[in-house]
């Protein structure tokens, strides 16, 4: 229990995109306001005390096609570099990342302990999600209705970032209060205009360039492919890339939410590979002499978390791979559409795969950034090290 708790300390203060800390920003606005807060995001109050963390579920996902799918990567093991393989799983689905609903005893220590529920085990739901919260998810009502959507749409996200969590309610139509949403207006401009950008050649196949209204009819339909709500007026493109209609909302949305973690990989490249180069030379080792063993202990211990780093980074860029080859060969170079009509058919367990991908990296560099903000050259001793490795084997799956 103790190494759960202090699991969930660091997780919940790395600020990792695998946390939406509902209660921590609600006893904030209630601070400031010096008792009830003026805003709050859901409208059961007991709800608002609650902290949502996305997490892969304990059973892996079968091996694609019956078999494993082996890759590679490269360590540095005793001053030599060297290549390690390993066994690859299929594609993580949505219903391989489970959402839990922690609740904590004490909102003052929130990683002091508190009682859980995994949302996504139905049997039991509405009497558990009441025994814990005060909420009866099945009664009718405005106010119910508001919070019981919420919770899905946050079920239905692969991630807890800011970004996703602030368009996902706007686009359904949830006015939440931005306090909840640690993101500035001006990032999430920037990644909405990297987003429409990337939306914007598709629509040379419904407008014609020569109508005098064609600048307007172009605008108007990237921002109906942005809210992925109006499929008669997308018809057109679910037609041309033969996407089936039942399923048209979910893969406009998978391809916005995997231009948008292509965004964020770009963005935090230099970061990921700042601490892959802390785990393949020097920096991962303890900054005074230890017996061998210990070193030999450690040294497992690296290749172990290295592993499972290089395994994330290899699929992430592997996605990005697929959807850039197939997005250029057609908008790029005019070439066959057949590959972008199977990324758009794949879209969803891409956008899935990805989030889980990233999501694990950006939680471990955060926490790795943590444990070594005081070291100059990023060493730590034995004892702090070993933490830190068995804590970062903890976070990066």
């Amino acid at each position: 229990m103790a190494a759960e708790e202090h699991a969930l300390r660091e997780t919940l203060a790395s600020g990792a995109s695998r946390i939406f800390n509902v209660a921590e920003i609600t006893y904030k606005l209630e601070t400031a306001a010096g008792g009830e807060a003026k805003d709050y995001l859901f409208k059961h109050r007991s709800l608002n005390d609650s902290i949502f963390i996305k997490r892969p579920k304990d059973v892996a996902p079968p091996a694609r096609d019956g078999g494993g799918i082996t890759s590679s990567a490269e360590i540095l093991e005793n001053g030599e570099l060297k290549t390690i393989t390993f066994d690859m799983t299929s594609r993580v689905e949505k219903g391989d990342i489970a959402t839990i609903l922690y609740v904590p005893f004490d909102i003052e220590q929130i990683a002091g302990g508190g009682n859980s529920l995994d949302l996504s085990v139905a049997r039991g739901r509405a009497e558990s999600l009441y025994e814990l919260t005060g909420f009866q998810v099945n009664q009718e009502g405005t106010s119910v209705a508001h919070d019981r959507r919420l919770i899905e749409l946050i079920e239905e996200l692969p991630s807890l970032d800011p970004f996703l969590l602030r368009d996902r309610l706007e686009t359904d139509g949830i006015d939440a209060p931005d306090a909840f949403f640690e993101i500035s207006e001006t990032e999430f401009q920037e990644i909405k205009k990297y987003i429409l950008t990337k939306f914007k050649p598709i629509t040379t196949r419904v407008v014609d360039p020569n109508s005098s209204k064609a600048s307007e009819i172009t605008e108007q339909f990237i921002m109906k492919l942005w809210e992925g709500k109006d499929l008669a007026y997308l018809s057109p493109i679910t037609q041309v890339f033969r996407i089936d209609p039942d399923q048209a909302s979910e893969i406009y949305y998978s391809w916005k939410g995997v231009t948008y973690y292509e965004f964020q990989y770009k963005r935090g490249q230099r970061t990921l590979l700042g601490f892959a180069d802390w785990l393949h030379t020097k920096g991962a080792v303890p900054s005074h002499y230890v017996k061998g063993a210990v070193r030999e202990e450690l040294e497992a211990k690296v290749r172990k978390v290295t592993t499972a780093f290089a395994r994330h980074l290899k699929n992430s860029s592997e996605i990005l791979r697929i959807y850039n080859q197939a997005y250029e060969d057609l908008f790029v170079r005019g070439g066959d559409a057949k590959p972008f009509i199977e990324f758009l058919k794949d879209s969803s367990s891409l956008f899935w795969d990805i989030a889980a991908s990233i999501s694990a990296m950006n939680h471990g560099v955060a926490v790795w950034r943590q444990h070594t903000a005081k070291s100059a050259d990023g060493k730590l001793t034995a004892d702090d090290l070993t933490k830190l490795l068995s804590l970062l084997d903890r976070v990066i799956v």
